[in-house]
């Protein structure tokens, strides 16, 4: 039997039983808790005990724990041991195996098909973490919140950045997107993201996250496009020592609570829930700017040739790009692009 499938029954059986253990099956809404009970909140990512987004979890833990006075214990399943893609996480989220989770933006609007979630991966729109959180945290905030709440069973509880996209590539010094030309990027296949890559230039090539470093290695890919804190920790910059901080993208991850767990807790314990996940998302924005500060010394140290573009060849990929959004752009919904630029205060 192949581990693949191996894999699938292991994850099978725990999802079974941790449904049949859930807390909150069976019971009334907005009762759970009330009889002052254990409550257990069940999390999951991808990543080790180390990596700043595990931290962020931490925190959620130490809010939520300390403030219901101990009554709510949260578990977090790090390092991918209970589930292997977010993809699966997003599954067991809508499911009831897991009741709080983290997904980036184009995992939920692959998995939730919900569009106004694209808005994060058209190219250049932010200049800044900042910027996208002027969007996620206001008006434009509530179109996510509806949009998840419409087309999931989970609700929106907030958004904080991982880092911003960089390029990196084991072949020369990336300046201007002539210099992409003919290298085999490594992109996800969402389109407006592997568009991107292509309309500056570069193959495309998808390959699981996973086999990064290795398909690096071997030349089956020539670099890879994500986040500068992700090359970083993965040390993608030992097989791929030009790094170019192109900041195309900003890799937001949406904060989302399973909408049966949440319904069906008592109004202290759901206030309990919000504080801990505005606690997180607060702490994790601040972890994210150290991370991407500490990356870029980390790899200038080990001899990465980091390039840190001129206002006037940044413009240059910028214009590069555009192709990609006016092929897309459906994706994320004409209205929601316009509604997004006119409070970001740009034009098209």
């Amino acid at each position: 039997m192949g581990k693949f499938r191996l894999k699938v029954i292991f994850f099978t059986i725990v999802s079974i039983v941790l449904i049949l253990s859930g807390c909150s099956a069976g019971k009334k809404a907005g009762t759970v808790g009330a009889d002052g009970k254990k409550v257990v909140i069940r999390m999951a990512n991808l990543v080790s005990d180390n990596n700043f987004l595990h931290t962020g979890y931490k925190k959620f833990k130490e809010v939520a724990e300390k403030e219901s006075n101990g009554q709510i214990e949260v578990q977090i399943y790090n390092n991918g041991t209970l589930t292997p893609s977010e993809d699966m996480e997003y599954e067991m989220l809508q499911t009831g195996v897991l009741d709080v989770v983290t997904n980036a933006g184009f995992v939920v609007a692959s998995n939730a098909h919900a569009p106004s979630y694209s808005i994060f991966d058209v190219p250049f729109l932010f200049s800044n973490e900042e910027e996208m959180y002027k969007l996620t945290d206001g008006e434009y905030g509530e179109i996510l919140k509806k949009d998840l709440e419409e087309k999931s069973n989970a609700y929106f509880l907030g958004t904080f950045s991982i880092g911003s996209f960089a390029i990196a590539n084991n072949k020369h010094e990336v300046r201007e997107p002539s210099d992409l030309k003919g290298l085999k990027i490594r992109s996800t296949t969402t389109p407006l993201q592997a568009g991107t890559i292509a309309a500056m230039g570069a193959n495309p090539t998808p390959i699981s996250y996973g086999e990064i470093f290795t398909s690096l290695q071997q030349g089956t890919i020539d670099g890879v496009q994500t986040t500068t804190p992700l090359i970083h920790a993965d040390r993608f910059y030992e097989v791929a020592d030009n790094l170019t901080l192109t900041r195309h993208f900003p890799l937001p991850h949406i904060l989302m609570v399973n909408k049966d767990f949440y319904d069906g807790l008592t109004d202290e314990l759901k206030r309990v829930v919000d504080k801990a996940a505005n606690e997180q998302i607060k702490y994790a924005r601040e972890l994210a700017v150290k991370a991407e500060k500490k990356a870029i010394e980390g790899m200038e140290k080990k001899g990465v040739k980091v390039v840190e573009l001129t206002p006037e060849e940044l413009e240059l990929f910028k214009k590069s790009v555009q192709p990609a959004i006016d092929k897309n752009i459906d994706r994320v919904g004409k209205e929601n692009y316009e509604t997004a630029l006119k409070l970001l205060g740009k034009t098209e």
